[in-house]
This record gives C-alpha cells, sequence and structure tokens, in this order.
C-alpha cells in the first residue's frame, strides 16, 4: 500500500505544480482582458515577469513526472495522467509564451482600432482555458466535449481580422503596413492559444478515458473541391476520394458557375467499375461556402478564381490546382472512354492525396 500511496502523493504534487503554473497563465489572461477595457501597461509588465515563473514551473513538472517513471512504473490510469500531465505543461507554457508576447505588443503600442473585436476573441480563448482548467481540476469533463465547436468561433473572429488587415495593407502606407502587421500577429496568437486550450482538452479526455473510450471528438478537417462547370465534376472527384478518407476528413462541392441540375446518379453504372458508390454532395456557390476547418482547397480545371474569390478563402487554406481535370459532365457520362481516361487521371490523383491525408493523421 505504501508504494500505491506514494505515487498517489507524486502525482498529486505534479498536479498541484501544473495548477500552480495554469493560475500564473490564467492571471495573465485576465491581465490582457482588463487592459483591453482599461488599458494598464505597468499591469503588462507583471505578465512578462511572471513568464520566467511559469517556464520555472514546467522544468519542475518535467523533472516531477520523470522521477514517477523512475521510482513508480506506473500502468493504467496512473500512466495516462503522468503521459498527459506532461504534454498539458507543454500547451501551458506555451500559451504563456503567447500571453507575453501579447502583453509586450501591447507595451510598445496603443490598443488596436479593432478593440471590441479582439477583446470577444480574447474572453472566447478565456473561455476556453477555464474550461480545461475546470476539467483539469474540478473533473467536469462535459465542459470540454464541445471544445472544438468553442474553438471555431475564435478562428471565425481570426478570419475577420485578417481581412481588416488586408485591406489596411492595401493602403500601401508604412504606417498601415505596421497596423496590419500587428493586427495578423494578435489575432493570431489568440487562436493560437485557443488551439492549445484545445490540445490541453484532448489530453485531459486521454488520461481520463484512454483511447477507445474517449469522449471528445476529433476534428475533422474538410476538402473543397471547386470546378466552373456547376459543381457535378467536383463532386464525382469528392465520390472518388470519399471512401477511402472518409473517416479522416470532410467534403465539400463547390463552383464558380451556375449550380447544373446533373444528377451524380447517372454516373451509378460507370462509378460501379471502379468499386465506387455515389456521393450526394450538396453543391454550394464559393460565397456561401463554411470555411470552418477547411484544410485544403482543390481547384479542378484551368481557371483561376477572381480578386474577390480568393478574399474568402481563409488564407491558412491550402490551395492547389488540378489543371488536367478538364472536362464536362455531359462528356463524361455519354461517352464511356471519356469517363476511363477521367476516371484514370482522378485515380491517379486521389490515391496520392489520401496518401497525403493520411500520413498528416498519423502525424497528428
Amino acid at each position: 500500500m505504501s508504494r500505491i500511496s506514494s505515487l498517489e502523493m507524486q502525482l498529486a504534487h505534479v498536479k498541484s505544480l501544473l495548477r500552480t503554473m495554469c493560475d500564473a497563465v490564467h492571471a495573465g489572461l485576465q491581465t490582457l482582458e482588463q487592459h483591453f477595457e482599461h488599458p494598464n501597461t505597468n499591469r503588462l509588465i507583471k505578465i512578462v515577469v511572471l513568464d520566467s515563473e511559469i517556464d520555472n514551473l514546467e522544468r519542475a513538472i518535467d523533472a516531477s513526472i520523470l522521477q514517477v517513471f523512475a521510482t513508480q512504473q506506473p500502468l493504467g490510469y496512473e500512466l495516462r495522467l503522468a503521459y498527459a500531465c506532461a504534454k498539458i505543461a507543454h500547451h501551458v507554457e506555451r500559451i504563456g509564451d503567447a500571453v507575453e508576447s501579447l502583453a509586450r505588443q501591447l507595451v510598445n503600442g496603443d490598443v488596436p482600432e479593432q478593440k471590441d473585436i479582439f477583446l470577444e476573441m480574447l474572453l472566447d480563448t478565456k473561455n476556453l482555458f477555464e474550461r480545461s482548467y475546470t476539467a483539469m481540476f474540478d473533473g467536469d469533463l462535459s465542459l470540454i466535449q464541445e471544445i472544438h465547436i468553442l474553438d471555431d468561433k475564435v478562428d471565425v473572429k481570426q478570419r475577420e481580422l485578417y481581412h481588416i488587415a488586408k485591406n489596411i495593407l492595401k493602403k500601401g502606407n508604412k504606417s498601415s503596413i505596421e497596423k496590419a502587421l500587428k493586427i495578423i500577429s494578435m489575432s493570431s496568437k489568440l487562436e493560437k492559444i485557443a488551439d492549445l486550450c484545445c490540445n490541453w482538452a484532448e489530453q485531459i479526455d486521454f488520461a481520463e478515458n484512454g483511447m477507445a473510450r474517449r469522449k471528445i471528438r476529433k476534428r475533422k478537417y474538410r476538402l473543397v473541391f471547386i470546378d466552373n462547370v456547376g459543381g457535378m465534376i467536383a463532386s464525382l472527384v469528392a465520390a472518388f476520394l470519399h471512401q477511402n478518407v472518409k473517416d479522416i476528413v470532410e467534403f465539400s462541392v463547390i463552383t464558380t458557375q451556375t449550380i447544373k441540375t446533373n444528377n451524380i446518379l447517372n454516373f451509378t453504372n460507370l462509378l460501379a467499375e471502379y468499386d465506387i458508390t455515389p456521393q450526394i454532395f450538396p453543391i454550394a456557390r464559393i460565397t456561401t461556402m463554411n470555411w470552418n476547418n477547411c484544410l485544403m482547397l482543390i481547384r479542378l480545371g484551368k481557371f483561376e478564381l477572381s480578386a474577390e474569390e480568393s478574399d474568402i478563402v481563409p488564407y491558412k487554406t491550402v490551395q492547389i490546382q488540378w489543371p488536367e481535370i478538364t472536362f464536362e459532365p455531359n462528356e463524361i457520362e455519354n461517352d464511356p472512354k471519356k469517363f476511363k481516361e477521367f476516371a484514370h487521371i482522378l485515380s491517379r490523383r486521389t490515391n496520392q492525396l489520401a496518401q497525403i491525408i493520411a500520413r498528416t493523421q498519423e502525424q497528428n
């Protein structure tokens, strides 16, 4: 029994250090909030001082966890908890770095004109932090089950600030460039904090439930296929890829032109030769697309997006082009040879893409 008691005491010590670390970071977030509401640079200087304390706490946590592994050889829940605490300490330290960086930017300049948007974004980010904190130390896991949905709110505000910054950059003078870069930098740091809070929540879920019984759904990224022939070619491409990576990513189909009424079910027999079941994807225009969690935009054909359309696409979304996909829906529907040519090109492209997605998933 003494060995179990010692293990419990050591893990309790780790959690105590981690709680102290989280309290310091939370104090920094509160100070940022107060500064946006009532600017006071003296308060911000305290955040810079706190950062070294946070770094020291991370090192102390690492040393304590190493001692747990060396002396106790934990198994099951205790092993998961020790591992999760090490990961969480790293996430919280990075949050602390981002908070310190924001404080330094605000000390050296005024609060941006977009104060209200930044404050909303900061409050949403602090909410994510507090949810993860409460789940970690009070055991209320219900607070983190939908944490990725809350994170999406932060992403939306970041995109809003990014578009504001792009418009400011168009003025072209030095002052405008500095303002725009500050907006982009600060919004990116807040978005980074939100992402790290989600990572923290996932580690809590892992520690409590293990891999098989995890409650937080892993975020699915979105692949978007776009054509300029009404959406049917994009739908067929999505159908080819769907069966290989449907558990990893979601699909959206959009078009730059008027949406065509072609029915993908008309291709059932042609697709059956490749063991593909037709999937009906809603076809949207680029202006009505939901861009949340969009990993990649794939343009099918040789067309280019207009400047207005390009502005809609989030800057983090990877854009690639498959210029050889220049087929018309009616052409491949009525000509089996053309469809075979289309399918051959598509199989090669989608297999390559599926491998990239699978490797990305393994790394994550």
